[in-house]
C-alpha cells in the first residue's frame, strides 16, 4: 500500500490519541465515573486499531518481501509480553500476602490462562452460576489481550494466503465478507449467548478486520477531513455515555468501530484534539495504564472503597504512575538502546524480523515460569501453609460440598445430563433426588445418610439455577432448564412407590424475570401445584429453605479469624430470614398440609437458637453465600434421614 493511500506505517499522533480516549474511557467506565458509564467501548476502539496497524504491517513487509511470520509473532511479543509478564508477576506476588487460598487458587488459574492469551475462553466458560465474582477476577481485563493474540496469529496466514493465492483485487472483498460474518456472529450470539458474544475472537473478529479495511481504502483528503474526524470522535464519545454492558457488543457497536475508522481515515496528524500534549504522553503509556488499572480497581472493591471519591483519584493516578513506570523500564525494552536514548516515540518494526530462537526464547521462557508458579499454586490449593491450623480449616470448608463421582450427573450451565444412579449398590433404587446446585452441595449428606447396609442406590441429577418446579424453565442465556424438568421431574408424576426428593434455592426464583412458570403462574403458585401433582403420584419431600449471607461466609470467617482468632460466629438474622423465604414457605407449608408433600427443615439443625448459623465452632457451615460446605452439609444428615425411614 503506497504512501498516497495510505499516511506512511510508523507513529501517528492521531492513532496515538485515539489510544488516549480509549484507555480513558475504559478508565472511567471501571473507576465509576458516572457519566462514563459504556466506557467499556474502549475495548472496541482498541480492537479497530489492532486491525488497522496489523494489516499495515503484514501488508507493507510482503510489499518489501520482508515477511516472515516467525518475525511476525516475534514483533508482537516484543510488544505485548513484557509488561504483561510483570503485570501478572506482580499480581501473584500480591495474592500470595492478601489472598486466601480459594482466592488464590483462582488468580493462580486466572493467571496462567492470561499469559498463554486463553483468559477470554477461560472467562467465557466461567460466565456462569459458579463464577468466582468479579472481587476474585484480578486478571480479568486481560481477556481483550488474549483475544488480540489470537487475532495475531491467525490474520497474518489469512493476508498471506490470500496475496499469494489470489487477485490483489480480491483483498478487500474477501476482509469484508469475514467482516460481514463476524459481525452477524455478533448479532445472533447477542441475542442468545451474550457472554460468548463478549469474550471469544469470531464475534469480536470483525473489529479488527473493519479496521484492515480501512487500512486498504484512501485515506480522506481535504475538506473532508476534519469533518470526518469530528463525527467520529462525536460518536465515539456518545458511545461511552450512551450503553449499558447488557448483551454488548450489539448493533450498536457499529457508533464507536465506525467512529474509531473515520478519525483514522481522516489522518489528521496536526489535530490538537487528538495530538494535543495529554493525548500524546497518555496514548504512549496507554497499553501499560490499561494493564495496572484493573488490579486497582479490584484493590478498591476489596477493601470496600469502591465509590469513595478520594480512594477512586488515588487509584486514577496510580494507575498513570504505575503505567508510565512500565512503559518506561518493561514496554521499552523491545526498542534499541540508540532508540532509548535518542527518545524515539514507540515505531512499528517494518524490516524483516529474522527467526531466532533465542530471541522467542527470550519470551517464553518468563511465560513459562509463570505458568509453572501457576501449577504450582493449583496443585498446593493456593498454598493453605501461609495461615494457622484452625485458618487452613477454614479454607478447607470453601471447597465444593459436591461429590467427585457425581459430577457427570450436575449440569451447569450446558446440556442436560444423562441420568445418574449413585451408591456401592446401584439397584433397586431408593430414592430420587432432583434439583439445582443446592441439590449437588447436599448430596453429600444425603448420601451419609442412607441406612448401613442398605441394598440399594440414588438416583440423582441436578441443573444448576434451574428450579425443581413442574412446567419451570429459563427464558435467558444457554440455560436448558426446561428440557431438564421435562426429562426428570415429569415423569416423577406417573404413580410411583419410590421417594421424590427436591431440594433447591426455592427463594431465588422469586419474582426472577429469568424463569418462566406454568400458566404464567407466579413461583408460589407454581410451587403449590407442581408439589401437590408430585405428592399425589408418590411419597414427596422438599427442603425448606436454609440461610443466606451478603457475603462468601468461608471467606468472611478466614478474614476475622486472621484478624482476631476469637472472632465471634457468623449468624443470620432471624427476621432477614423469615422476610426473605416468606412466600415459599407458605407455599410449600399449605402443599404439605393439602396435599401430603413432607417437608425437610433444616432450622433445628443450623437454627438451633432461631438466628441461623453461617459458622459453628469456627468452622463454616457455607463455601460462599448459600451453598453448604462439606462441614455445613454433615450437619444435615440427620434430617435426610427420615426420607430413608420404612
Amino acid at each position: 500500500m503506497n504512501d498516497a493511500v495510505q499516511p506512511r506505517l510508523g507513529f501517528r499522533a492521531d492513532i496515538n490519541g485515539l489510544r488516549a480516549i480509549a484507555v480513558l474511557a475504559v478508565l472511567a467506565y471501571h473507576f465509576g465515573v458516572a457519566p462514563f458509564r459504556s466506557g467499556f467501548v474502549g475495548v472496541d476502539v482498541f480492537f479497530v486499531i489492532s486491525g488497522y496497524l496489523m494489516t499495515g504491517i503484514v501488508l507493507g513487509r510482503l510489499d518489501r518481501g520482508t515477511f516472515s511470520v516467525p518475525g511476525f509473532y516475534l514483533d508482537r511479543a516484543r510488544r505485548i509480553v513484557p509488561a504483561l509478564v510483570v503485570l501478572v508477576a506482580a499480581v501473584l506476588l500480591l495474592g500470595f500476602w492478601i489472598l486466601l487460598p480459594d482466592e488464590y487458587l483462582i488468580l493462580a488459574k486466572h493467571a496462567a490462562s492470561s499469559v498463554t492469551f486463553l483468559s477470554n475462553i477461560l472467562y467465557r466458560n466461567e460466565a456462569g452460576y459458579f463464577d468466582p465474582g468479579l472481587d476474585q477476577k484480578w486478571l480479568l481485563h486481560t481477556w481483550s489481550l488474549s483475544v488480540e493474540w489470537q487475532f495475531y496469529l491467525l490474520y497474518p496466514l489469512l493476508l498471506l494466503a490470500i496475496v499469494k493465492f489470489l487477485p490483489k483485487r480480491w483483498l478487500k472483498p474477501v476482509l469484508a465478507t469475514l467482516a460481514l460474518a463476524s459481525f452477524a456472529n455478533m448479532i445472533a450470539l447477542s441475542l442468545t449467548i451474550p457472554d460468548t458474544g463478549f469474550f471469544l475472537l469470531p464475534p469480536r473478529a470483525w473489529e479488527m478486520l473493519v479496521g484492515g479495511l480501512v487500512f486498504t481504502s484512501p485515506a480522506l483528503t481535504g475538506t473532508f477531513a476534519r469533518p470526518a474526524q469530528l463525527a467520529g470522535l462525536a460518536l465515539i464519545l456518545a458511545s461511552t455515555l450512551a450503553f449499558t454492558p447488557a448483551a454488548w457488543p450489539n448493533v450498536w457497536a457499529l457508533l464507536p468501530v465506525l467512529g474509531t475508522a473515520l478519525v483514522i481515515l481522516a489522518a489528521r496528524a496536526d489535530s490538537r484534539l487528538t495530538g494535543n500534549p495529554i493525548s500524546a504522553w497518555v496514548g504512549i503509556n496507554s497499553y501499560s495504564i490499561y494493564l495496572w488499572h484493573w488490579p486497582l480497581v479490584e484493590l478498591l472493591k476489596r477493601y470496600r472503597h469502591d465509590g469513595e471519591w478520594p480512594w477512586i483519584l488515588a487509584a486514577l493516578a496510580a494507575s498513570f504512575v504505575l503505567g508510565h513506570l512500565s512503559w518506561r523500564f518493561v514496554e521499552r525494552l523491545g526498542q534499541s538502546r540508540a532508540q532509548k536514548l535518542a527518545g524515539e516515540k514507540p515505531r512499528i518494526h517494518t524490516g524483516r524480523i529474522a527467526f531466532d530462537w533465542r530471541a522467542h526464547l527470550t519470551y517464553a521462557i518468563p511465560v513459562a515460569a509463570l505458568v509453572l508458579v501457576s501449577l504450582g499454586i493449583w496443585k498446593t490449593r493456593g498454598l493453605p501453609q501461609r495461615f494457622s491450623a484452625e485458618v487452613q480449616a477454614v479454607a478447607q470448608d470453601a471447597m465444593p460440598a459436591g461429590l467427585p463421582e457425581a459430577a457427570d450427573c450436575f449440569s451447569h450451565v450446558a446440556g442436560v445430563p444423562a441420568p445418574c444412579v449413585l451408591g456401592a449398590v446401584k439397584q433397586p433404587v431408593l430414592l430420587t433426588m432432583l434439583g439445582d446446585s443446592h441439590a449437588e452441595s447436599s448430596l453429600r449428606a444425603v448420601m451419609a445418610a442412607m441406612p448401613a447396609g442398605a441394598k440399594g442406590g440414588i438416583a440423582f441429577n441436578a441443573y444448576a439455577a434451574c428450579p425443581p418446579v413442574l412446567g419451570a424453565a429459563a427464558v435467558k442465556g444457554p440455560s436448558q432448564c426446561g428440557d431438564f424438568n421435562r426429562r426428570f421431574l415429569e415423569p416423577q408424576t406417573v404413580k410411583r412407590t419410590t421417594p421424590l426428593l427436591l431440594v433447591s434455592r426455592w427463594s431465588y426464583y422469586r419474582d426472577n424475570p429469568a424463569y418462566r412458570f406454568a400458566g404464567g403462574r407466579d413461583l408460589p403458585a407454581s410451587l403449590y401445584a407442581s408439589m401437590c401433582r408430585l405428592a399425589a403420584a408418590g411419597p414427596t419431600y422438599a427442603n425448606l429453605p436454609a440461610a443466606e449471607f451478603p457475603f462468601w461466609v468461608s471467606r468472611e470467617l478466614q478474614h476475622r479469624m486472621i484478624a482476631d482468632p476469637r472472632t465471634p460466629e457468623i449468624v443470620e438474622s432471624p427476621a432477614d430470614h423469615a422476610a426473605r423465604n416468606a412466600a415459599v414457605v407458605a407455599a410449600l407449608q399449605r402443599a404439605a398440609r393439602d396435599c401430603g408433600l413432607k417437608l425437610l427443615d433444616p432450622a433445628p439443625l443450623i437454627c438451633p437458637t432461631g438466628a441461623c448459623e453461617g459458622s459453628r465452632n469456627h468452622r463454616a457451615l457455607y463455601r460462599d453465600e448459600h451453598h453448604l460446605s462439606i462441614y455445613g452439609a454433615g450437619l444435615l444428615v440427620p434430617m435426610f434421614r427420615s426420607v430413608f425411614a420404612p
